[in-house]
This record gives C-alpha cells, sequence and structure tokens, in this order.
C-alpha cells in the first residue's frame, strides 16, 4: 500500500480499479520541416479537420447536460480561429497543414504560459486538447490510448476538458492527475458530474501502471491517494463513503442558511479562494463573503501585475458579493511562492524574507502599486476589506499604515486609514503574545487565524516534510492554547477573530473553534454546507464550559481528537 498526498479539487471519495490514462504528445511528433507540396490540397485538409471536428462536438452535444454546451460552443470558436490562421499558414510559410497547426498553437501557448495569470495558463490545456485533435483528423492518427472500464478510478498526467466531459459520461469512480488546476474545465466537470478529483503534482505514473488494475482510493476530502490498500481499508472507506452521500445531501439544505448553534450563537462561514473563477464559483456556494482572497496568481509571471489587471480583479470581487464581505490578502510572497523578478537566496526561505517582510522591503515594487489599486476601488465600494500577511512586529502595522495614509491623501481619499478595513493573519506566535499591542495601535480592526503556518511555527515542524508530517497537526493542545490567547486578546480589545487556515475547513474542529469563540470560519467552498449543518447542531456555551476546557487540558493531538469524536457521536452530529 502507498499513499499520496494531493489537492482536491472536486471533493468526494472514490473507490475502484486503477486505469491509467495516457496521450501520446501527437504534436510533438510533427517534423519541423514538414512542407506542402500542395498548398491547395493542405487547405481542404484542414477544412475537412474542421468540419468532422465540429460534427464531433455536435454529437457530444446530442448525449450531454446543457450545462456542458457552452465549453464545447467555446472549443469551436477555438478551433474555427486556430485553422484560419493555420490556412495563413500554409499559404504564407508553405508548410504542412500538421506543422500549420503545430505552429498556432505553440504561438497561443506561449501567450497563455507567459500572462502571468494561472487561470489563463490552465486554459492551453483547452488548446493543446483542441490542436491535439485537429491534427488527429488531418493525419488520420489517433494520439490517446486507454481502455475505461466503468468504475475505475483515472491516473493521467493531465486531462484534456473535451476527455473529461466524454469520460463523466461513461462512468468514472474517481480522477487523479499530476497536472491541473482547481478552477480549471476539468474541476469544473469533476464538480459537475459528482466525480472526486485529486491532484497529485507527486504521483510516479510509472509506479502507478505497474499497478494497472489493482484497487486504488481517491479521499478528496482529505487530499489522499491510497493505491493497493487492505481490504479493511476499503471497507471502512466503503462505509465512510455511504456516510458522506447521506451527509452530503443533508448538507446541500445548509448551505445558503446562517451558521447558528443551538443557543443562537452566530458563525459567519466565508470562503478561502485563489483567484475570480473559484470566487465566482464561491459566490454561488452560500459563503457569508470570502475570508481569504489570494491575489498571489497574479504576481507568479515575469513582473508584477499591472494597474489595470489589479483594478479588474477588485472590481470583479466587490461586485460578485456585492454587500458581504470580501477580504483581499496582500501578496503573499516568498517561502513556497516566490516570483522570478525577486532573487531571495535563503537558507531558510519559511523563516526568511515573506508576508509583509517582503512587502515593505520592495515598497515600491510591490506594496505601493498595490495598495493604489486597492484603495482606488475601497473608496467606492463598501465591502472590501485589507489583510496584511506574515505580521510578527508592531511596527509592521504602523509602516503600512502610513503608506496607506501617503497614498490616499494622493489618491485624494479622505480619511484613508479610516476607509480601509484593516486585519492581520496571526501566523505567527509573536503575533498571538503580541495581540494586544497590535489591538491598541487603532488600525487592526479585525485577526484571521492562519493555522496552517501557525501550527508549523508553534510545533517549529516544516508542513512541507513529509518525513515530519506525524509530527504536524493542528489539533496539537499547544495549537490550541495558542488559539485560545489569540481569541481572548482579540474579544478584549474588539476586534473580530477568523479562522482561514485548513483547519477551518476540517469538521471535528469545528466544535473546538466554536467553543473557543471564534466569529468567523473562512472554509473551502465545497464543505460550507457541511460547517455550517455541523454548527447548527452544537451549543457553544456547552462547548466552552465543558469541552474546550478539557481539550486545552491534554497532552497529544491523538487524545484531542479521540475526545472530540467523542463528543459529535453523543450529540448524534453526523461527520464523514
Amino acid at each position: 500500500m502507498k499513499t499520496y498526498r494531493g489537492v482536491p479539487a472536486s471533493e468526494g471519495i472514490g473507490i475502484g480499479s486503477i486505469r491509467v490514462y495516457g496521450y501520446i504528445d501527437i504534436l510533438s511528433t510533427i517534423p519541423s520541416d514538414c512542407k506542402a507540396k500542395d498548398k491547395s490540397l493542405e487547405e481542404a485538409k484542414l477544412s475537412r479537420a474542421l468540419s468532422k471536428y465540429k460534427d464531433y462536438l455536435a454529437s457530444l452535444k446530442r448525449v450531454l447536460p446543457p450545462t456542458d454546451w457552452e465549453l464545447l460552443d467555446a472549443y469551436e470558436l477555438m478551433a474555427d480561429a486556430l485553422v484560419n490562421e493555420a490556412v495563413e499558414e500554409v499559404r504564407s510559410r508553405g508548410v504542412c497543414s500538421e506543422l500549420a497547426i503545430k505552429a498556432v498553437y505553440e504561438k497561443y501557448s506561449k501567450m497563455f504560459r507567459e500572462s502571468g495569470s494561472e487561470l489563463i495558463a490552465l486554459r492551453e490545456s483547452d488548446l493543446k486538447s483542441i490542436a491535439s485533435s485537429l491534427v488527429e483528423l488531418v493525419s488520420g492518427e489517433r494520439a490517446q490510448g486507454a481502455t475505461l472500464i466503468p468504475g475505475s478510478v483515472l491516473v493521467a498526467d493531465e486531462l484534456y476538458p473535451i476527455d473529461a466531459l466524454k469520460l463523466a459520461r461513461q462512468g468514472i469512480n474517481g480522477l487523479v492527475t499530476r497536472r491541473g488546476g482547481v478552477t480549471s474545465h476539468v474541476a469544473v466537470i469533476a464538480r459537475n458530474n459528482d466525480i472526486p478529483y485529486l491532484i497529485v503534482p507527486s504521483i510516479n505514473l510509472d509506479e502507478i501502471l505497474e499497478l494497472e488494475g489493482k484497487q486504488a482510493i481517491v479521499d478528496s476530502i482529505e487530499g489522499k491517494l491510497i493505491v493497493n490498500p487492505s481490504n479493511d481499508l476499503i471497507e471502512a472507506y466503503s462505509a465512510r463513503l455511504k456516510c458522506y452521500k447521506r451527509l452530503k445531501e443533508k448538507a446541500k439544505r445548509y448551505a445558503f442558511l446562517r451558521a447558528t448553534t443551538i443557543d443562537h450563537y452566530s458563525v459567519d462561514v466565508l470562503c478561502n479562494v485563489g483567484n475570480v473563477e473559484e470566487a465566482r464559483i464561491a459566490s454561488t456556494s452560500g459563503c457569508d463573503g470570502i475570508g481569504l482572497f489570494r491575489v498571489e496568481f497574479l504576481y507568479m509571471g515575469n513582473k508584477p501585475p499591472s494597474s489595470d489587471t489589479l483594478l479588474n480583479v477588485f472590481h470583479r470581487l466587490a461586485e460578485l458579493f456585492k454587500d458581504k464581505p470580501v477580504t483581499i490578502r496582500a501578496p503573499d510572497l516568498g517561502a513556497d511562492k516566490p516570483v522570478p523578478y525577486i532573487k531571495l537566496e535563503e537558507q531558510n526561505p519559511f523563516l526568511g524574507l515573506r508576508g509583509v517582510r517582503l512587502l515593505l522591503e520592495y515598497r515600491d515594487e510591490i506594496l505601493k502599486p498595490f495598495l493604489e489599486a486597492y484603495l482606488s476601488v475601497a473608496s467606492r465600494v463598501n465591502n472590501l476589506r485589507l489583510m496584511l500577511p506574515m505580521v510578527s512586529r508592531v511596527r509592521e502595522v504602523y509602516e503600512v499604515a502610513e503608506i496607506i495614509e501617503r497614498i490616499g491623501e494622493r489618491l485624494g481619499v479622505k480619511d484613508p486609514s479610516q476607509r480601509v478595513s484593516l486585519g492581520i493573519m496571526v501566523e505567527t506566535p509573536a503575533a498571538s503574545m503580541m495581540l494586544d499591542k497590535l489591538a491598541e495601535t487603532s488600525y487592526v480592526e479585525f485577526v484571521s487565524i492562519g493555522t496552517n503556518d501557525l501550527t508549523q511555527y508553534v510545533l517549529a515542524v516544516d508542513r512541507t516534510n513529509a518525513r515530519l508530517s506525524k509530527f504536524y497537526s493542528e489539533f496539537d493542545p499547544s495549537v490550541l492554547r495558542t488559539i485560545k490567547i489569540t481569541v481572548d486578546q482579540a474579544k478584549r480589545y474588539g476586534v473580530e477573530v477568523e479562522v482561514c487556515g485548513e483547519m477551518a475547513s476540517k469538521q471535528y474542529a469545528v466544535p473546538i473553534l466554536v467553543g473557543l469563540g471564534v466569529d468567523g470560519l473562512s472554509v473551502n467552498p465545497p464543505v460550507v454546507g457541511l460547517i455550517k449543518y455541523t454548527i447548527s447542531k452544537l451549543e457553544a456555551k456547552e462547548l466552552k464550559n465543558r469541552l474546550v476546557t478539557r481539550l486545552l487540558n491534554l497532552s497529544e493531538s491523538e487524545e484531542v481528537l479521540s475526545e472530540v469524536k467523542k463528543y459529535m457521536s453523543e450529540k448524534e452530529i453526523e461527520t464523514i
């Protein structure tokens, strides 16, 4: 048995036999010196290929629901444009039709990759799918090979969206790819068809190929692919799958309700999102707002994003959620999110120049342009909030506040510091211990506890080191005590407290966090209903006086989890 860790792109649990879905990169087989013997013949081949491709799309429309037609319509438009330019390549350069298609694909592929946008870069997969299909139709060769067995767990290096549509129709129990994104068309198709989908960058396809036909479990709740599991584990997951399906149906009824405990303690259930497309999906998922919008995808190109790009993103976010709060985190760069235009040579990046430290170091290049765009939009809407990452010193808040004042004065914004709802992420023990002083600055209106990094720093455990995974747990009593200190200090100064780390999305963590007194949980959009359902079955006063007091006096994370599970069982709260 072997377990791979991955990123859930479509929530669920899938059990089935492994099938490896492999592509031959047909575009790479085209000779670079492929010439057209007869230009008119090559143009005719392109025309026929386009016609056949459109017929193929039309045949898919006849068997797929209307919700999938938008993607097919987009594919038809892209195919038209690709073939039109390929015809010009044949005419001007005298190349064969296959090479003409490849040339047009490579031109736009390069533009996509250099766009600096994660979302646009993901669409390169759509273009490659179309180009490959057209080359197949021109040459008469097939670029892929795999026989699907219904009920399989499909593993691939990557998957084209159009193939995901076909596979969803044929019936697969789970999908795993090495490459992809949670906002890709493949992920959307998987979610629409209730297919558990996991992205596992570390997966070794050669190893998986040797195990083809063996059983596998896709746990796209906790982010695990388990290959060749024991019969006992399969039985345990089968029971969990039944429970999950039943609970998922129940949770749907809670997604758009207010999350309130039995004794009327209300908790905001916000969402974590990584780009505008994710925010659009979240806006239809029952989120009470955005508790964490990560802007880092905008900074991953060869230079920082333009002012127009930032303005457009901020406007769209404000519009998507209208009167609901949208918390935009300032660029959290450095450590595990390096960018090519800032050269950082550090022996320990996680203890180096990152978060607000990096922003203040590169204030002219990154922080000021970001704040200028943010203020320009925030001064005209009422729902944007600004959050600073990795704060560890009071001075950092003062410095950012001074920059906001100067930029606001230049933009003509009256009382800019009053216009900006400013918050900080509590990710370091220093921020937790100094929260009283941070609150006394009068600038900090809310805090959001980033439990991923906070756990790492409290336990001195590198969360990216697989060998240390057994030591890393947000349920460790030392982490819970740190969260309690943070909440108590924040409440003392009237500062709102949210939790935006992965801990907030874990069902067993909800009783703890509600019992500690947090005001909001910012979670992954697919679990909004589940978290709201769980909150509705709890009693805040009882949690505070009975459960949390006991948990804080335990010694190990395993003991904490055991107590929480016991408590939820006693309260007859269904769990995944």
